[in-house]
């Protein structure tokens, strides 16, 4: 075997290559030949694949270097070019081409920059006006709309535009000040905010620190007068108008003359383009416009007088302006609780005044402190002993109201029924609570209609009235001041004269006044009810003047004055009511069914024979005549007004008609047997019963030993079983007459039915059941 070649990669030089033998070195070179052919093989293999990623190698490498020697041409022309002495003629020429252009176009542009600028105010002081934006911002504007305007009045070119823009300004200028005398009339206003407002002024009107003052005082002079011819609540004019005088002293102290006089001084301070709540509207443009606007425009300063009031003269002023301003206050005072008549709102309204006066004590100059309490307290307690002398004769209204009603038949008749639970209730407003619903509810049950209230209304408000003067005048002996009096820096012994005066003097002088008698108010009340009931009564057609009484008098009876207490008040008036109520419905019910109860009187066939149950057959229902009387009765009632029938009414109708069915039914005679083509076709079901009817006849548990099948004796029995179901809707709790005719009839038609006592009290059974059953079809009879 031949000797392996070595491998070359083992050889540290070519020498060691020919320490082996000559084949083995042979082996070795034929092994290095084919190495290198089969290198040479793969790295053409290789060339030919990555040929075009290299062709695009090169390309971009002379490119690269092409741009680099172009870079290199640019950057050596700049460093040629960058030398002092050519910048700084570059500069020169510059400023040289600038000063020429801005030479011919100055004037162009700063009348282009003022004219955009004097666009713009009017739009923006209209928009801070409309929103109730800052009313200082809005006189800074018009002063700079003004100075705008007055510069380029001088320009001819646009004088058409500034004639018409000199009218907007004007219109805007009064929108301004109204604006301004709004915000000084109230009291709401802040001391800061006050200030700003007063500034404000000063800046429209160029006025000085004294003119702002006399402004400030002659506006809420008009504010304090024209409160009186304002429409609303007086009540509100007494408390604000009071409350703005009692401001106005205050605002006089704490804001002049030191912080009115500091806030115009700060005005003069700045130049109005630099102040940056003007240069920060977007409007304007200030970024561009500034440069061409003008220094004289720029640097302007309005100029206001701010140094002319003196402590001296606000206290001067304020001793003429609080006296005849408070003596104005107090005349309208005086008329306007001339239009209250509730005490209530009256002594409310004093006492809210008196408070203010008690806390603000220290701040009346002009005005002495207790000529002040004694002017405030004169109109409500004169306007308090006005009402009281009037309010006793207002029970009258109620007596002529009636009078009225009992001469206009129209006004009462044909009164509406008033269902209790109405469709539109489930949709009554609760938002306030279920004060309305309950109300709603109240009038239903009571029959509280127009006319009921109409006639109610006067009395209701002098119960209020009579019932209130009590309570009022204990709530004057106790009111406290004890929070007001501890503002004040008074010694005891003044608190207590005040405090004395204010829950003493006032209370006796009203209850002076409050010495009317209750008892003959209403003794002639119940003259006049009398008299009115009696023409009632006896007019010969009811037309709702009994039922609307009896809702008038059962009202003012459940709501007499709590001073005044009379259980038999219009007793008898209200039962001799309650009869002709009674009477009028069984009338007009007996009328309606005249002829039934005259059919039933005379006897006639049962249409619900049929229907009759059990062995011997008895009847189980009531015939028709029955339930249609006690349902036309119940609507009867109902039309009348479900509200009139108490207890004792309604026993006063059950009472009625029970007599009216004894008159009704009392006329009935024997009839013949007759049988109809009806009963002839049904005789085979009567043969049917036959058998079991005779076995309770011979039994002595029947109806007795008249024949059963005769029409006559099947309508004594269907009568008996109806008045023995009418007996039970009759019925009353409340003691009646003693004699009960009805009872009598009762009996004497159970005798005649010939019925055995088990029928009998099967018949008094069905008839108690069906009542059980039906008795809520005739509510108003339970």
């Amino acid at each position: 075997m031949a000797a392996e070649a070595p491998d070359p990669k083992t050889f540290n030089s070519w020498e060691d290559a020919f320490q082996y033998a000559v084949p083995a070195v042979r082996r070795m070179e034929q092994q290095l030949r084919g190495d290198i052919s089969g290198n040479r093989e793969r790295l053409r293999t290789l060339v030919g694949a990555s040929y075009r990623d290299l062709l695009g190698t090169a390309d971009s490498i002379i490119n690269m270097n092409d741009e680099m020697e172009l870079v290199e041409t640019y950057l050596g022309s700049l460093a040629r070019r960058c030398n002092t002495k050519t910048l700084g003629k570059s500069a020169s020429n510059l400023s040289m081409l600038d000063q020429s252009s801005a030479a011919s176009d100055r004037g162009r542009y700063t009348l282009a920059s003022q004219l955009a600028v004097l666009r713009s105010c009017p739009e923006v002081l209209a928009r801070l006006l409309k929103k109730g934006g800052s009313v200082l911002l809005a006189a800074k504007i018009l002063v700079v709309s003004r100075l705008l305007h007055t510069k380029l009045s001088e320009q001819t070119s646009v004088r058409r535009y500034i004639d018409t823009m000199r009218a907007r300004l004007a219109r805007l200028r009064q929108r301004l000040l109204s604006h301004i005398d709004r915000q000084l009339k109230t009291s709401q206003l802040g001391s800061d905010e006050l200030v700003d407002t007063m500034c404000a002024f000063s800046l429209a009107t160029s006025s000085s620190a004294r003119d702002v003052l006399r402004h400030f005082h002659h506006v809420r002079g008009e504010a304090i007068s024209a409160y009186a011819s304002l429409s609303g609540q007086p009540e509100n004019y007494i408390l604000e108008a009071l409350q703005l005088w009692i401001r106005t002293l205050q605002d006089t102290n704490t804001i002049v003359p030191r912080q009115l006089s500091q806030s115009l001084g700060k005005l003069k301070s700045t130049p109005l383009f630099k102040d940056p709540s003007i240069w920060s509207i977007k409007d304007f443009d200030y970024d561009i416009h500034t440069r061409w606007i003008g220094d004289d425009l720029k640097n302007f300063v309005p100029y206001i007088r701010h140094d002319d009031l003196q402590s001296s003269m606000i206290v001067d002023h304020l001793t003429i302006w609080a006296p005849k301003t408070l003596d104005v206050y107090l005349s309208n005072v005086s008329l306007l609780l001339d239009s209250i008549a509730e005490s209530g709102v009256i002594v409310h309204l004093r006492s809210k005044c008196l408070e203010l006066w008690i806390s603000n004590r220290r701040h009346y100059i002009g005005v002495g402190r207790d000529e002040i309490l004694d002017r405030l307290r004169k109109p409500f307690r004169q306007r308090l002993g006005h009402l009281i002398q009037g309010d006793s004769k207002s029970l009258k209204e109620v007596s002529a109201q009636m009078m009225r009603i009992n001469q206009d038949q129209h006004q009462v008749s044909a009164q509406p029924s008033q269902p209790l639970w109405k469709s539109s209730l489930g949709s009554a407003d609760i938002s306030s609570g279920a004060e309305t619903f309950l109300s709603t509810i109240r009038s239903n049950v009571y029959g509280a209609d127009n006319a009921l209230r109409v006639a109610l209304h006067p009395y209701r408000e002098w119960l209020v009235i009579m019932n209130r003067w009590v309570s009022t005048i204990n709530e004057l002996k106790h009111l406290r001041w004890d929070d007001s009096f501890d503002e004040l820096d008074e010694d005891d012994d003044t608190v207590e004269r005040l405090e004395a005066l204010l829950n003493t003097d006032d209370p006796q002088y009203l209850e002076r006044e409050l010495g009317r008698s209750l008892g003959e108010a209403f003794d002639l009340f119940q003259a006049t009810a009398d008299e009115v009931t009696r023409n009632a009564v006896n007019d010969a057609s009811f037309d709702g003047k009994a039922a609307f009484l009896l809702r008038l008098l059962r009202n003012v009876k459940q709501i007499l004055p709590s001073a005044y207490v009379n259980t038999k008040l219009v007793s008898s008036v209200v039962n001799d009511l309650q009869s002709a109520i009674a009477e009028y419905v069984i009338n007009n019910v007996m009328a309606k069914h005249h002829s039934s109860l005259a059919m039933a009187a005379k006897g006639c066939k049962v249409p619900s024979r049929l229907l009759w149950n059990g062995v011997p057959e008895l009847p189980i229902l009531p015939s028709s005549w029955t339930f249609k009387l006690l349902r036309s009765l119940q609507l009867t009632m109902a039309d009348t007004g479900t509200d009139l029938w108490s207890s004792v009414a309604v026993a006063k109708v059950k009472s009625m008609l029970r007599k009216s069915l004894v008159l009704a039914l009392s006329a009935q005679t024997p009839i013949e047997s007759i049988r109809s083509e009806d009963e002839e076709a049904r005789s085979g079901l009567l043969a049917t019963n036959k058998t079991s009817e005779d076995l309770q006849l011979s039994s002595g548990d029947g109806r007795g030993p008249t024949n059963s099948n005769t029409a006559e004796n099947d309508y004594k029995i269907q009568l008996f079983f109806d008045m023995t179901y009418l007996a039970h809707a009759t019925s009353s709790t409340v003691s009646q007459e003693s004699g009960d005719t009805f009872k009598d009839c009762l009996n004497k038609v159970e005798a005649e039915s010939l019925l055995g006592s088990t029928s009998v009290t099967q018949v008094k059974k069905s008839a108690d059941e069906y009542w059980k059953r039906t008795s809520l079809l005739f509510a108003l009879l339970i």
